[in-house]
């Protein structure tokens, strides 16, 4: 029995362990990326770089934040970069017909297809990796279908695009804008029974079951907060940019979940939260100023993006969960 006990006390001590180094090792990389680069380019650490670099940041950060709710209950949403550039498009499209209220109907809209992929995928128990994928294409034909393919001017009388596109003080909207989404989705991850349903679905859906988780409703709610964090990275970026393009957030996919992983979610789902999301969006935006300062092409960034994908999965995956790797 002694050896039993010992036994437990062991795995736990290891369990903290693992938990201890998942929330610290990513904020420990970031600290050292940050310091890192203020050696090499001392400008990089400036108060006013910050800044700049905190509103360039906030549409990852969002993509990220969105992205990590269906990764948490062992899903994926592929369309993110998609909903996130038709924004911006509908954004010019629509804005003749609700004027100053364009970008809420937006959200709504991105917000109600969202919930459209997530009762797809749950009810008809489709693979969220295929329904993701399969819409992310047509998000992107209809974005190019309703810009003909050309970048256009944003309209100067949305009032939350030139809210974001402002500042309070010193501080960028975007980042204020940020700040609430954040604060938002952490009451609502921490307070709420959706919060421990996203977790239980992602530890094991069979069990969450069993435990009277409604499964489409959740998957349907948080696809829905998904692709509004999706949209408002969109708004995000045209307030940056005063301009759509069908091709705005192309390059935003492979960053978002990259972001994901990098914060400490495991991709298997079950791990993870809304401040290590936070922390991977910051890493992997940081990571795009390193790369800058290191001399890397642009058009090789995707490279390094790509293999720190890889490493970020390799560490952060549960194996023992998903039993055989597919």
């Amino acid at each position: 029995m002694g050896n039993a006990l010992d036994s437990t006390l062991i795995a736990a001590l290891r369990g903290r362990q693992s938990t201890l180094l998942r929330g610290l090792g990513p904020l420990a990389v970031l600290i050292a990326l940050v310091a890192i680069s203020a050696v090499i380019a001392p400008g990089v650490v400036e108060v006013d770089s910050l800044v700049s670099f905190l509103s360039d940041a906030a549409p990852i950060i969002a993509l990220v934040i969105g992205g990590t709710l269906p990764i948490l209950a062992g899903s994926i949403d592929l369309s993110v970069a998609g909903v996130a550039s038709l924004t911006g498009v509908l954004v010019v499209a629509l804005n003749p017909i609700f004027g100053p209220w364009t970008s809420v109907v937006v959200i709504l809209i991105a917000m109600a297809f969202g919930a459209t992929q997530g009762l797809l995928h749950s009810w008809l128990q489709l693979p969220s990796f295929i329904v993701t994928l399969g819409t992310l294409s047509m998000l992107s034909g209809l974005a190019l279908l309703l810009s003909n393919a050309t970048a256009e001017p944003i309209p100067d009388n949305d009032l939350f695009v030139t809210y974001l596109s402002d500042s309070t003080g010193d501080i960028p909207n975007t980042v204020i804008a940020l700040i609430v989404i954040i604060a938002v989705l952490g009451l609502m991850l921490r307070y709420l029974r959706l919060g421990r349903d996203i977790y239980a679905l992602g530890t094991g859906e069979r069990a969450a079951i069993m435990s009277a988780v409604n499964v489409v409703a959740v998957r349907t709610l948080i696809f829905a907060i998904s692709a509004g964090c999706a949209a408002i990275a969109g708004l995000f970026l045209i307030s940056i940019t005063a301009f759509s393009s069908p091709t705005l957030a192309g390059n935003l996919l492979l960053l978002s979940i990259v972001g994901v992983v990098l914060g400490g979610t495991a991709i298997s789902g079950g791990v993870g939260g809304l401040l290590p999301a936070v922390v991977g969006g910051l890493i992997t935006s940081w990571l795009r100023i390193v790369t800058v300062i290191i001399g890397v092409q642009p058009t090789a960034q995707n490279i390094v993006f790509g293999l720190t994908a890889l490493v970020a999965v390799a560490l952060t995956t549960d194996r023992s969960k998903l039993g055989i790797i597919k």
